[in-house]
């Protein structure tokens, strides 16, 4: 990066929004709702509503699970993570192929053989229609807590950088502006709308995110990735010593990793993608494909957010979550589009993750909560609208709490994390062990999923009183992970009477020897999809080791 460009950009350093900047965000806010608009104008049915009539290729699967995973959570949070905590942020990044693989060949084989809706039907008919209820309420809260995490940190990016101009947004009126835009689309278009605009929302996002990288990383007081390797090698390193209070490595490759498994494998809005694709190999395709964007996070994010102690004056502590405003009003001259294209970047990103999340809501809430239990009879368009009544709710709340969570700082990703980890340990448990143990009843698989959340608390309490000492997320979640599984083996044992060999069809070893292979397909070399999963493992490999 030549220096005499820096001394420009310094010069223009916290100039207010310019009218070529808001055109560029405005044109590509309205152009996405409208595409949007117009992709999903002839959903006339649920399976063309909730998965896209299963037409959906591989490019755009992937496309949509990396649109939908990334947002301001990632481009602001992470960013302030990687200035706060340093390079083993990436972990959520690595850890995230494990959870990507288990998806692919060990999950969606059964979500889309049994051709779900809701994961939750897994559930089902595995065990009982009480466990799919309680997962259903558990992950719609912890799709709420996405939402407000994402809707805080991207309002508040927005307030900052339009701050000091006539464009000035305020907090309170970005917050609403997301909602309504992502609600515009998602509440006509349903799941292909969203999925083809986090295609386009992707590509807005690698372009925001990548310029203002580069501009961090070739930062003339940073001195690219070799500058950075020698100013932070302390904190050029995947894994930290097991006491550190966010990223212990006992915790990374315990708790975090059920916290992937969780994510990628029993998650509504991020599996609902691949539900919708028109072929196994489509699905599995486009999962890879995202697993190799996922890697280009710690260059987009965390590193950009280390150089950002170099270039800005703020304390990592308390302001953290600062560092993505303070880097574009810093490095980007107002007046040549550059902050408009960034801007439009971050909310490409925010709009792709909060639109997922309300089409998965109102997919939970219809199937398993309207039409299982208050009209079984209801017909397709009223299936449809009560969706849409479903999304409106969850997008009044997640503005509520947004609103009133609003002066929260610093360190909200992992904090949202922290959240997460109560309601994890029980579903995941109650999923991996239900599909590879027939003893398991359906009794067991209710309190373990009920048990999660208090033994998770119950840890917390023992080790504050008892210990004296603040249990780690991480390392609480692996903990309430094996507690739960021993409330599931002992509930289990006592009430053998409940086991049903109609159930117990839906567990992996007999899914092996009845499961019907789709239509065998001739493909070339390039187009084998564990050739991929391979390369991208080593990959991943190979940036622990150079990290480590």
């Amino acid at each position: 990066m030549p220096e005499l460009f820096f001394p420009v950009l310094a010069q223009s350093a916290s100039v207010p929004l310019q009218w070529l900047d808001v055109l560029i965000l405005v044109v590509s806010v309205v152009g996405v709702t409208a595409f949007g608009m117009w992709i999903g104008r002839k959903e006339e049915n649920t399976s063309d509503y909730y998965l896209a009539g299963k037409t959906v290729a591989w490019w755009a699967v992937a496309g949509s699970i990396f649109g939908t995973n990334i947002s301001s959570h990632h481009m602001v949070g992470m960013m302030g993570a990687g200035l706060k905590e340093g390079f083993a942020q990436a972990n959520f990044e690595f850890g995230a192929i494990f959870g990507l693989l288990m998806l692919c060949y060990f999950f969606l084989p059964f979500y889309r053989r049994m051709g779900l809706f809701t994961l939750s039907e897994y559930l089902g008919r595995r065990f009982d229609d009480r466990s799919r209820l309680v997962y259903s309420i558990t992950n719609m809260v912890f799709l709420l807590i996405q939402m407000v995490g994402t809707m805080i940190l991207g309002a508040l990016t927005i307030a900052t950088l339009t701050a000091d101009s006539q464009y000035a947004v305020s907090y309170e009126l970005a917050v609403c502006l997301l909602a309504a835009v992502s609600a515009a689309y998602t509440f006509y278009g349903g799941l292909k709308a969203d999925i083809f605009n986090d295609v386009v929302q992707s590509v807005l996002l690698l372009i925001g995110s990548g310029l203002l990288a580069v501009l961090a990383i070739w930062h003339p007081d940073v001195g690219g990735l070799s500058g950075l390797l020698e100013k932070q090698p302390e904190k050029f390193h995947v894994f930290f010593e097991a006491s550190h209070e966010e990223l212990p490595w006992s915790g990374v490759l315990s708790g975090l990793m059920v916290l992937h498994m969780y994510y990628w494998g029993t998650n509504q809005f991020i599996v609902q993608r691949t539900l919708g694709a028109r072929s196994d190999w489509d699905a599995r395709m486009g999962t890879i494909t995202a697993g190799f964007f996922k890697l280009l996070i710690p260059f987009l994010c965390i590193v950009p957010g280390m150089a950002a102690g170099y270039i800005l004056a703020i304390d990592p502590a308390t302001e953290s979550d600062t560092a993505f405003a303070g880097l574009t009003r810093t490095l980007l001259p107002a007046g040549y589009g550059l902050v408009g294209l960034v801007m439009a970047g971050l909310v490409a990103g925010i709009l792709s993750t909060i639109d997922s999340m309300m089409n998965s809501t109102a997919t939970l809430f219809t199937f398993d909560i309207y039409k299982k239990y208050i009209r079984p009879e209801a017909s397709e368009m009223r299936l449809i609208w009560v969706g849409r009544g479903a999304m409106m709710l969850m997008v009044g709340t997640a503005i509520w709490l947004s609103l009133h969570f609003g002066q929260t700082k610093g360190g909200i990703f992992n904090r949202m994390a922290d959240y997460n980890a109560y309601l994890v340990p029980g579903v995941i448990v109650a999923y991996v062990a239900g599909i590879l143990q027939p003893l398991v009843t359906r009794t067991a698989a209710l309190a373990c999923i009920l048990a999660g959340p208090f033994l998770s608390i119950a840890f917390d309490q023992l080790a504050l009183h008892g210990f004296d000492h603040k249990l780690q997320a991480f390392h609480r979640a692996a903990l309430a992970t094996v507690a739960c599984y021993a409330v599931l083996i002992a509930v289990s044992r006592l009430t053998q009477d409940e086991r049903d060999p109609a159930r117990e069809q839906y567990t992996w070893k007999r899914f092996k020897t009845e499961r019907q292979s789709e239509a065998h397909t001739l493909r070339p070399w390039w187009q084998n999809d564990k050739l991929w999963a391979g390369v991208l493992v080593a990959c991943t490999l190979g940036m622990c080791w150079f990290f480590a």
